[in-house]
């Protein structure tokens, strides 16, 4: 394929990665063979709704050399072994789908596949040991999955999922049953809807204060605020100033998530990136007297609150980046649940989660 054809086919991709759902924010990542030696892969850290296709770039399959001053994504080497494995691939996606990065950690030996699906998939969908993103182990742990099993699906423990094909559409045709195959394995009775349950609550920061937003009714507030929902926002806002939205979800998974524990941790890597390595619960009765300063403390270092009668109360500097926060608590929390079912959920590691963190917000979160 031509390099201007390979590049519009992988910003494509991108762009059909986030209409399905199957990345959050800068996350994930798409190429597509261009020859023997080339490929077009998505850069490091870029939205896919702002790329061109000056922004994809051309990586030298063996050597990972490239030209230009926009870096490729830090997972080239993951896609480069796919290429250099399988002749016949020339298209791979990298995703971050819920239902796969729930198995890739709790239930992977429950996948069951018909006939009909393993041949679609080339075979069991292997999962690929730990390693953090855009590392080499990381990159080992995949060729090593993909080469022991022959499949064009590799689970990544804590991760996500990569996927291959013969071109696009057979690439994402793998990702959408790969996602069904592992939503139907969930090992426990919450599996997720898709839908956060309201009532919708949300609140963005301006000169004077804050506009709140309650089941679609929005009010200006200045100062500290009167009820109990506007303390609250004036508390979080006053003590982060790099705050600019908070949103409220709830779902069964987090209500699951606080049935059980009283800080959940960070089982998946994009979560200790943008939400924090462990988030805390806090209950209270009310939002009245000490609980408005007591939640957002809680929040210090961290993206995110889990409080009783309200859910999951999310943090960020705008509306997007804040949605994203909301769909990787939620992934997580559908994670927690589940691996709940074989005993305590083992986080990853401390260090891992903090390197996690601090890659993210001195780095990615500064991209924007």
């Amino acid at each position: 394929m031509e390099p201007g054809g390979a590049k519009e086919e992988v910003l494509a991709a991108g762009r059909e990665l986030v209409e399905r759902g199957l990345v959050a924010r800068t996350w994930g990542n798409v190429s597509c063979r261009i020859d023997e030696k080339h490929f077009a892969i998505t850069p490091s850290g870029r939205h896919y709704g702002d790329l061109t296709a000056d922004d994809i770039v051309v990586v030298e399959t063996e050597t990972l050399a490239y030209e230009g001053a926009v870096k490729p994504s830090s997972e080239k080497g993951i896609h480069a072994a796919a290429y250099l494995l399988k002749a016949e691939t020339n298209f791979v996606i990298h995703t971050h789908q819920t239902c796969a990065a729930v198995l890739s950690v709790a239930g992977h030996s429950l996948i069951n596949l018909s006939a009909e699906e393993s041949e679609i998939l080339g075979g069991p969908a292997p999962l690929a040991g730990y390693g953090l993103p855009g590392t080499k182990k990381l990159a080992r742990n995949v060729e090593d999955a993909l080469k022991r099993s022959g499949a064009a699906a590799v689970l990544m423990e804590s991760h996500g999922a990569l996927l291959t094909g013969r071109d696009r559409a057979q690439a994402f045709e793998r990702a959408v049953l790969l996602e069904e195959i592992c939503r139907r394995a969930m090992p426990g009775t919450i599996r997720g809807d898709g839908v956060l349950k309201g009532p919708h609550i949300s609140s963005l920061r301006t000169a004077e204060g804050f506009v709140l937003t309650e089941n679609g009714v929005s009010s200006p507030v200045a100062g500290g605020g009167n009820t109990p929902l506007e303390k609250l926002h004036g508390a979080i806002y006053r003590a982060h100033p790099s705050f600019g939205c908070i949103m409220h979800f709830n779902s069964d998974a987090v209500q699951g998530v606080m049935e059980r524990t009283e800080r959940m941790p960070a089982l998946l890597d994009d979560f200790a990136q943008m939400a924090g390595r462990d988030i805390a619960v806090v209950r209270t009765e009310d939002l009245s007297g000490e609980a408005p300063g007591r939640i957002a403390g809680k929040l210090k270092g961290r993206n995110a609150v889990l409080v009783s009668g309200l859910g999951a109360v999310c943090c960020e500097k705008d509306e997007a980046d804040c949605g994203a926060v909301m769909t990787l608590v939620e992934k997580n929390a559908l994670t927690y649940v589940n691996a709940a079912q074989f005993g305590t959920p083992r986080a990853l590691s401390f260090l891992d989660r903090v390197l996690m963190r601090f890659v993210y917000t001195v780095n990615y979160a500064k991209k924007k």
